[in-house]
């Protein structure tokens, strides 16, 4: 089995942090950028892309801070997460999206995230 890394991700928007939080814990505006389709029961998401579907269980969702999720038939170590984050100096706001990947992959990983977060930029216009 190959060696598996923790990938982290950040990207810059333009919006407001409550908007985007929407977005990475509502299933509704999940369905706008990041899946097909999203539908939820208790704490157990189901994540559809083209007609396949994937489980993950909610860890944590902290009011406009973050989501953190885990796929049912995943490493019970792994988790996926959303953060959003604004820089008190600055007030940049920035999503940072945790996700585990083979080494091999990492590359790949970072293309579909690239293009998930700019599904999610046109959506808010930011």
């Amino acid at each position: 089995m190959e060696n598996r890394v923790k990938h982290k991700l950040e990207y810059l928007f333009n919006c407001s942090p409550k908007l985007l939080y929407r977005y990475i814990s509502n299933p509704s505006d999940l369905e706008a950028w990041f899946a097909d389709q999203v539908n939820i029961q208790n704490d157990t998401f189901d994540f559809i892309w083209e007609g396949s579907s994937r489980q993950a269980l909610l860890l944590e969702n902290r009011l406009n801070s973050h989501t953190r999720f885990r796929w049912n038939d995943g490493d019970e170590e792994e988790y996926f997460e959303f953060r959003v984050r604004q820089d008190e100096l600055t007030g940049e706001l920035s999503l940072t999206i945790t996700d585990f990947c083979d080494a091999s992959e990492q590359e790949e990983n970072q293309m579909l995230w690239d293009s998930s977060v700019n599904q999610l930029r046109t959506r808010l216009g930011a």
